[in-house]
């Protein structure tokens, strides 16, 4: 996985564990502030990786031919679950 997909993948998580606890606290201003900044990090991030011909799902669209041609992280010579569980060390093959 390249480095802009990763951070990509960590922001994405930023963003959902910020919207969990605006679920229970959405009168913090503070975590709103965040979520809305993290919110505009990664739609720019997500959009300039999109027109450097990226994909990020199979519904991208355009770029679909680039998802399916790429592949699949554990053919990368990646041995473990997944790239933000490297540290659990399952071999996937």
């Amino acid at each position: 996985m390249d480095e802009t997909l990763m951070q990509i993948s960590k922001l994405d998580f930023c963003i959902q564990e910020a919207t969990l606890f605006l679920d229970t606290h959405p009168d913090d201003q503070e975590a709103m502030k965040y979520y809305d900044e993290g919110m505009k990090r990664l739609l720019k991030m997500k959009e300039t990786y999109l027109k450097n011909g990226g994909a990020l799902t199979n519904r991208d669209g355009k770029n679909l031919k680039n998802y399916i041609n790429e592949p699949f992280p554990w053919m990368k010579g990646e041995s473990t679950c997944g790239c933000t569980k490297n540290a659990c060390n399952i071999p996937l093959m």
